[in-house]
C-alpha cells in the first residue's frame, strides 16, 4: 500500500459551472456546452470548465463513460466564439488562454477530452452544428451519434485561421477532409453517416436515448477492459511529438498574423474579409 492515498472525493466534481451543464447519472457522466447565445461557441472561461469536467470524469472511478452534447437544437458547438476573440484584438490583447501571462493559459485553449488525456469512453450526441473546435470535441469522442438536421464543418480558414486540421486528416477520409479544411465545406448528417462518421442518425428527440444505449453498452463490460481499449484507440490515432509542436507553431503563427485579425473582425462586423496574405 502506499504511503500516501488519495481517493476520489465526490465532493471534489465541478460545481456552480457558468458554461457547462455537468450531471452524473449512475455510471454515465452528461457534459452539455451551456452558451446557447453564441450557439455553444466556446472562449477561455468554456474551455476550463470542459476541462474540470474531463480531468472529474477520469478520475471518478464510479463513472465509466460520458455523454457530451450542446444545449438547445441548433448547434453542438460552433467552434471559438470568435466575437470574443475580436474584443480582445481590438485592444491589442491575446485572450486568457492564449496569454502566457495568465493563469488560464493554455494554446489551443485545453478544453478538448485529449487536454486532460481522458482514457474512458465518450459518446457525442450531436444536436445541431458542430464546426471548428466543436467538431475536434465530436472526433475526440469514439462514439457519435447525429440529429437528422445537424451538419459538421470546419470554417478556421473563413476567420484567418487554422486549429488541428491534422486531426481532421486523420480521422476523415482525406478528400472529406480536405472539402472540410479547404473549402469550409458542410456534411449533413446522412453523409456523415455515409463516410462511417457518426454510428448512428436519429430523429433529434431520440438523440440522447440513443446516446444512453450505446453507454448502457459500454457499462456491460468491464471498466478496465474498456479503459484499456480506449488508451489502444488513442494510442493508434496519436500524432508524433513534432507533427503537434509543428501544427501549434502554424496555429500562432496564422492567429497572429495581419490576417489572423481580420477573419474575427470581419465576423463581427458580418462582412467579407479583405485577406493581405500577411
Amino acid at each position: 500500500m502506499s504511503r500516501y492515498q488519495s481517493p476520489y472525493d465526490p465532493a471534489s466534481m465541478p460545481k456552480n459551472l457558468e458554461h457547462v451543464i455537468y450531471e452524473k447519472k449512475g455510471h454515465v457522466a452528461y457534459v452539455t456546452i451551456n452558451r446557447p447565445e453564441v450557439m455553444n461557441a466556446l472562449h477561455s472561461y468554456a474551455y476550463a470548465e470542459l476541462r474540470a469536467c474531463w480531468r472529474d470524469i477520469g478520475i471518478d472511478p464510479n463513472i465509466y463513460c460520458a455523454i457530451v452534447s450542446g444545449t438547445g437544437d441548433k448547434a453542438f458547438c460552433a467552434g471559438r466564439d470568435v466575437k470574443f476573440l475580436a474584443q480582445y484584438q481590438a485592444q491589442g490583447k491575446r485572450t486568457p488562454h492564449e496569454d502566457p501571462n495568465n493563469p488560464l493559459f493554455q494554446w489551443g485553449g485545453g478544453g478538448q477530452p485529449q487536454d486532460a488525456n481522458l482514457e474512458k469512453p465518450l459518446i457525442a450526441a450531436i444536436n445541431g452544428l458542430a464546426v471548428g473546435v466543436g467538431l475536434s470535441i465530436a472526433l475526440q469522442c469514439q462514439l457519435r451519434v447525429m440529429a437528422e438536421g445537424a451538419w459538421i464543418g470546419d470554417t478556421h480558414t473563413k476567420v484567418g485561421r487554422l486549429g488541428n486540421p491534422y486531426e481532421i486528416y486523420a480521422a476523415l477520409p482525406r478528400t472529406v477532409a480536405a472539402y472540410l479544411t479547404l473549402c469550409n465545406g458542410r456534411l449533413t448528417a446522412q453523409e456523415c453517416l455515409q463516410h462511417s462518421i457518426v454510428n448512428r442518425v436519429v430523429p433529434r428527440d431520440k438523440l440522447i436515448e440513443t446516446a444512453e444505449q450505446l453507454a448502457e453498452m459500454i457499462c456491460d463490460g468491464s471498466p478496465l477492459a474498456v479503459q484499456a481499449a480506449v488508451r489502444l484507440y488513442r494510442l493508434s490515432t496519436a500524432f508524433e511529438p513534432a507533427v503537434i509542436a509543428y501544427g501549434r507553431h502554424l496555429d500562432q503563427e496564422t492567429a497572429e498574423s495581419e490576417d489572423g485579425a481580420e477573419g474575427p473582425r470581419a465576423f463581427g462586423e458580418k462582412r467579407k474579409p479583405v485577406w493581405k496574405g500577411r
